[in-house]
């Protein structure tokens, strides 16, 4: 990729709350160009709770504007002189132009819109864009099986705190903290939306046998916390391309716990700590024969099970799903699966494997959309 890049800058900037603003924009490309933009803002007055930068590049020559979803970190919101760091390559930019101005401003962010986000993905892997739109509520009559196959849909979790967690060994939080809201899929990701994000076939249980490096790739993906960019051919690269959602990613392990307790401070989302309050809340191998779902002896239809307080299903077994951090010999999972035993599925416990490795009894996902755009 031949780029070039000149940077005029243009400043746009939006007033939120105590009139907070953002000024002094510049932007520079590495040299020698290495695919890196730098972007350096300036946030005055500080009432920016939850707004998200909104960064735009024109091609002033052809007047065709871009809309970065790979920077190297979050953009920041608060007062201060902030630089971030934009990866052209990881947003597979094709832009060769004398004259480019980029755009900084700040945005209410999306958790002002509703409760629940849902991705249209009913137009399959060829299609320009996968819509995103939103919910007030459940819809009447629940959540029907396209929810399940064609659409996505993740809930809003609103910040807050859960302390003096019922812990099993000392590996486990004792509390967890969230400052800024955040979407979570109300299911696992099934086989069917999958193939509808990369072709192929799949039912309404929850895709397995992924990987970590197939949900965020092996040279970029590969980088968090150290960025939060992501290869553009991997599954999540993908789904920023085709909804603009540039912080959609798997959720933290801090994200993931909080979402599945559920104000909870018990060994499962109920409110309960014994085998049998588990047996109602997910697919595990105490209950792997029940039939829920329409299966036995395996992982199971998603959302066959009773939901925690917040509507998130499957947070208790049926497959082991990635979280973006880094745990013991590789990246975290958490939630236990249909094979694993009643402590493997509690909601603080912790399990690792490589980013390459395919396991058996399944590891699967759950999508979540971070503080931002």
């Amino acid at each position: 990729m031949k780029t070039k890049m000149l940077m005029a800058v243009l400043l746009a900037a939006c007033s939120w709350g105590q009139a907070a603003t953002v000024s002094d924009v510049t932007a520079r490309q590495r040299y020698p160009w290495n695919g890196l933009v730098d972007i350096d803002y300036t946030i005055t007055d500080a009432d920016t709770e939850d707004t998200a930068i909104a960064v735009q590049v024109t091609d002033t020559d052809t007047g065709k504007i871009y809309t970065p979803t790979n920077f190297l970190e979050m953009p920041p919101t608060v007062a201060g002189r902030h630089r971030i760091t934009w990866s052209t390559a990881a947003d597979k930019l094709d832009l060769v132009a004398s004259n480019v101005t980029v755009t900084v401003s700040l945005v209410k962010s999306l958790y002002e819109k509703t409760l629940f986000l849902v991705i249209d993905l009913s137009g399959g892997p060829d299609a320009e864009r996968w819509p995103v739109s939103f919910l007030d509520a459940v819809p009447e009559g629940g959540w029907t099986d396209e929810y399940k196959t064609t659409k996505l849909v993740l809930r809003q979790i609103e910040k807050g705190s859960v302390g003096e967690i019922k812990t099993y060994h000392d590996k486990e939080f004792k509390s967890i903290t969230i400052e800024k809201p955040y979407y979570i899929g109300v299911f696992e990701v099934t086989g069917a939306q999958y193939a509808q994000m990369r072709g192929g076939s799949g039912d309404m249980r929850p895709k397995d046998k992924i990987t970590y490096n197939d949900l965020r790739g092996t040279s970029a993906g590969a980088c968090y916390p150290y960025s939060t960019a992501v290869d553009t051919t991997s599954v999540i690269g993908i789904l920023r391309a085709k909804t603009g959602l540039a912080m959609l990613d798997l959720p933290t392990e801090y994200q993931w716990e909080y979402a599945c307790r559920a104000g909870t401070t018990s060994y499962y989302n109920n409110g309960g700590s014994t085998e049998d309050d588990l047996k109602t809340l997910g697919r595990y191998c105490g209950n792997a024969s029940d039939g829920r779902g329409g299966f036995s002896g395996y992982a199971t239809t998603v959302g066959s099970y009773a939901p925690n307080s917040w509507g998130l299903y499957d947070m208790h077994g049926n497959v082991e799903e990635w979280c973006l951090d880094s745990y013991g010999v590789g990246r975290a999972l958490r939630g236990g699966s249909y094979n694993g035993n009643a402590d493997d599925c509690r909601s603080g416990y912790r399990s690792s494997s490589y980013p390459e490795y395919i396991h058996n009894a399944g590891y699967g996902f759950r999508l979540c959309v971070s503080a931002g755009l």
